[in-house]
């Protein structure tokens, strides 16, 4: 959109054309509100509001504090477990005991728990299913 009365162009994020002071009607009619006279432009018989039509500016203390925004300190102790040395340490449990235990003395705790539980959990699984088999076989062997 082109200014009426210099020919600049006009983005309509401005309340007034930057060169002359020509209030933009796409942001009187985006934001509702009137620009102040600005340069050397008057108002041909429109009403605009008084000059302090627009909103007051935000409070200083309406901002969150900078402490807010700052990031926390790197603590190892903390550091999250990878859900790809977990599935490996299901697939394969020396591995998740050797990961977990590396961990552990690395200072990562909650990752080397992690792993050692995969680990536990996946060999308690295999064991207990490796005994059923077991049993399974031995009653068909008696059976006969």
């Amino acid at each position: 959109m082109k200014c009426e009365t210099c020919g600049a162009e006009l983005s309509g994020m401005m309340p007034t054309c930057q060169f002359c002071g020509t209030p933009d009607p796409a942001y009187m009619r985006r934001y509702g509100l009137y620009p102040p006279v600005q340069g050397n432009y008057q108002p041909r018989g429109m009403d605009y509001p008084p000059r302090g039509s627009y909103p007051p500016p935000p409070q200083q203390g309406s901002y969150p504090p900078p402490y807010m925004y700052r990031r926390q300190p790197f603590d190892p102790a903390n550091e999250p477990p990878e859900v790809g040395i977990i599935i490996f340490s299901v697939l394969i449990p020396l591995a998740g005991f050797i990961y977990g235990v590396a961990s552990l003395s690395g200072g990562e705790k909650r990752a080397g728990k992690a792993y050692l539980l995969a680990a536990g959990l996946s060999l308690g699984v295999s064991l207990l299913l490796v005994l059923i088999a077991t049993l399974m076989g031995i009653f068909a062997a008696s059976q006969r």
